[in-house]
This record gives C-alpha cells, sequence and structure tokens, in this order.
C-alpha cells in the first residue's frame, strides 16, 4: 500500500457501488437540485439519514437556508434525471419528471423513494457539508431496479 493521493482516493472510491438520488428545495433564490450518490441511513431511534453537497453549490445553500429539502431515489430508467440534476443547467425543474407534494415541495416522478426531510443537524468535511434530516414522510414504489453509480458510470 501507498500513502493515497486525491487520484488514488478518487480511483479506490469509485470502486463502491452506490444508488443515485436527486435532493430538491426551496429558498429566496428559487428552486435547487442536485443529484447526489453520497446518501445514507443512520439511525432507526430517532429516525435519520444523512446527504453530503458541495458547499459551493446552489443547492447547498438554498437546504442550509430552507433547512428541508424532498429527496428521491431514482430507478434504472432514470439516468437522463440524473444527468439533468447533476448539470448546471439553469432551469432544471421546467420538465414532465417534476412532480410537487401537497407543501410545494419537489420530486421525481416514478422515483423508487420520495421522502420528504428535516434538517436537524450540518457537519462541515473539508469541500462539503453533511446534513442530517429526518424524514417527515415518505412514499415507496418497489416495482422498479435502482440506478446505480459505479467507476463513474451510471446504470452499470
Amino acid at each position: 500500500m501507498t500513502t493515497p493521493t486525491d487520484l488514488d482516493f478518487r480511483r479506490a472510491m469509485s470502486h463502491f457501488a452506490t444508488g443515485v438520488a436527486v435532493v430538491t428545495t426551496r429558498s429566496s433564490a428559487g428552486e435547487q437540485g442536485a443529484t447526489i450518490s453520497a446518501l445514507t441511513s443512520v439511525s432507526l431511534d430517532p429516525l435519520l439519514l444523512l446527504i453530503c453537497l458541495n458547499r459551493d453549490s446552489a443547492t447547498y445553500a438554498a437546504i442550509a437556508e430552507s433547512g428541508y429539502f424532498g429527496l428521491s431515489v431514482l430507478n434504472n430508467s432514470h439516468k437522463d434525471v440524473a444527468m439533468q440534476f447533476a448539470s448546471r443547467t439553469a432551469d432544471k425543474f421546467a420538465s414532465d419528471v417534476i412532480e410537487r407534494s401537497e407543501d410545494g415541495t419537489s420530486f421525481i416522478k416514478d422515483a423508487l423513494v420520495q421522502m420528504h426531510c428535516e434538517v436537524v443537524e450540518t457537519f462541515s468535511g473539508g469541500t462539503h457539508a453533511l446534513f442530517m434530516a429526518r424524514p417527515t414522510s415518505v412514499k415507496v414504489q418497489e416495482d422498479e431496479a435502482p440506478l446505480l453509480y459505479f467507476q463513474g458510470k451510471l446504470g452499470v
């Protein structure tokens, strides 16, 4: 073994397959959203999960301001959606893949999971921030395969 460089570390972590999700929120800057693969459950008592976002992103700033986010776990047919929300496109929400809950939170249609979450704590981790959140509502659809991210590729 050798001391890892940032490239070594990135390559090593690319060998860990993850699911893909989209987080959305609304703040004074309008609607924001991003594709993420850094998502994990934390606790069942109390119910907690964790997401990770770059602190330079507009979505990070919007979640930090609003204190909530919508989480959509993508299915294998959502590759284009993942790319759309990973981009810096001006209006990611001008699309027929968006649906809104009663409170106006945006979710991806036909996502495996749609979950409304309230931030309970924020941590700093280098260039990124970790939002620990409490789910307040959830909808699960179990008849599709998940969209996976592995070695820099979607849907492998």
